[in-house]
């Protein structure tokens, strides 16, 4: 090869491995660009990514907490207008009072007829002619003792704590000042012999109220101590159907169903030639005897009838067959028809629609117990249109997996949500044990134990004793 041509190869081959070097790093250039350009758009999508996760939780959190908000709105307006309707009832009493009887007829009555007054008053709940007996003696101021005087003052302040309708709260510390006052006049009283039976009688009322109230919710403590003070009264023997309706409520959201429905027996006997009359503490008495005994009904489906025997026929001539279109076993038929019996006075005494269904969500209940889901969920949709209850948005998720209707999936979502806003022991597991067969009861513990995170659906055999009521010093 000649100089020249050897030249103009060697020229070429730099030519092209100069191109090739600019095109490499071009390349590389080009490269470069998209890595920072991956870097920045990796940056950039990074921090979006955060702000939309942060948005996302805090739309999460406003989501929730205007849900919870909606749900405690939901409740105080039950709340106060059962408040107000109580008031109401109060008032109509009142007008009662005033248009049957003649101003200061009961002044100046023998200190026999205010005791007999107060009696009836604690067996029976408050009447136009008691009340005006006890308030006519608080008047009057001339009680022979200072111990009678305490027993009277005791009586008219629970007197007028029950026409006040207020309730004892969750968030409460100790007990009102018109019940303190009241349990101070009882213990008082309880110095003489003679009233010392009453005055633990008045002193039982008050501790019902509180065990029946939000703050203690049955808790078994407060319980235990409304058993003393109404064992500890001379009406034990004897108790009358609001002593006993005290005792089988609280034996009820305990679970102690056989002793409970023993006791709402008696009670419901007691009160069934009342139940035509139109006083208010008769109605209210009769209408608690059949919630109670359809309640424990449902509670007692297991147990053999040999063992019920008694109860059971006494249940039935009182409470009559139920709805025609009802079906189901007999049993929870009968316990139905209870049911609808205390729904009837509930109606009687112009309850508002909520507080009627403390007596519709128990149904629902009697239709798990029969493998009925579509009954027991249709039930629990219905009370919820009239208010939220914690047994019944239990009920209506535990249903609405099984019924497998059309709107059971949301219906199902909602009730789970509410079950998770409302405390772990306002389900009353002592006495929701007894009212759900085992899989059942599985299946509510596991629905609440989800939605209350490192809490248990358990009854609770011990109490705190710090939950118990005390006077105030």
């Amino acid at each position: 090869m000649s100089d020249k041509a050897e030249e103009d190869l060697i020229a070429l081959v730099a030519q092209e491995q100069r191109g090739f070097r600019r095109v490499l790093f071009a390349g590389f250039g080009i490269l470069f660009v998209l890595v920072a350009m991956s870097a920045a758009l990796g940056v950039y999508y990074y921090a979006v990514s955060q702000h939309l996760t942060e948005t996302s939780a805090a739309l999460t959190e406003t989501s929730a907490r205007l849900e919870r908000e909606a749900f405690d709105a939901r409740i105080e307006a039950d709340r106060q207008t059962n408040r107000v309707s109580n008031l109401e009832r109060a008032v109509r009493r009142t007008y009662d009072e005033f248009r049957l009887a003649a101003p200061n007829e009961a002044k100046g009555a023998k200190p026999v007829a205010v005791l007999d007054a107060i009696t009836t008053y604690f067996r029976r709940g408050p009447s136009v002619n008691e009340e005006r007996v006890i308030e006519a003696a608080m008047l009057d101021n001339a009680a022979p003792s200072a111990e009678i005087h305490a027993l009277v003052e005791g009586a008219a302040d629970l007197l007028a704590w029950e026409r006040s309708g207020d309730q004892i709260n969750a968030d409460a510390v100790g007990l009102p000042d018109a019940l303190v006052r009241a349990q101070v006049a009882f213990k008082k009283a309880q110095a003489d012999p003679a009233v010392a039976p009453l005055a633990r009688a008045g002193d039982a009322w008050i501790l019902y109220i509180y065990a029946s109230s939000s703050r203690s919710n049955y808790a078994p403590a407060d319980c235990d101590a409304v058993f003393q003070a109404v064992e500890a009264s001379a009406i034990a023997a004897d108790a009358g159907p609001q002593p006993l309706y005290w005792t089988a409520q609280c034996k009820r959201k305990l679970g102690r169903t056989q002793d409970a429905l023993h006791d709402y027996v008696l009670a419901l006997r007691q009160s069934a030639e009342i139940s035509s009359s139109s006083d208010e503490a008769t109605l209210n008495l009769a209408m608690n005897a059949f919630h109670g005994v359809g309640t424990l009904l449902i509670a007692s489906f297991d147990a053999p009838e040999s063992d019920l025997r008694s109860e059971l026929e006494l249940a039935a001539s009182l409470c009559g067959k139920g709805e025609p279109t009802e079906t189901g076993s007999p049993r929870m038929q009968l316990a139905r028809a209870c049911l609808h019996q205390a729904i009837k006075l509930r109606e009687r005494l112009q309850q508002t629609p909520n507080q009627i269904s403390g007596t519709w969500e128990n149904m629902s209940f009697s239709y798990l117990r029969d493998g009925d889901f579509a009954g027991a969920f249709a039930n629990a949709s219905k009370v919820e249109r009239t208010g939220l209850f914690p047994w019944n948005e239990l009920v209506r998720g535990l249903s609405a997996a099984h019924a497998k209707t059309p709107d059971g999936l949301k219906a199902g979502r909602e009730a789970r949500r509410n079950v998770g806003f409302f405390e772990v022991g306002r389900f009353n597991p002592c006495e929701l044990q007894v009212l759900l067969n085992a899989d059942h009861l599985a299946e509510a513990r596991l629905i609440v134990e989800q939605e209350h995170k490192g809490e248990s659906l358990a009854c609770a055999s011990v109490q705190n004793p710090g939950r118990t009521v005390q006077t105030k010093s």
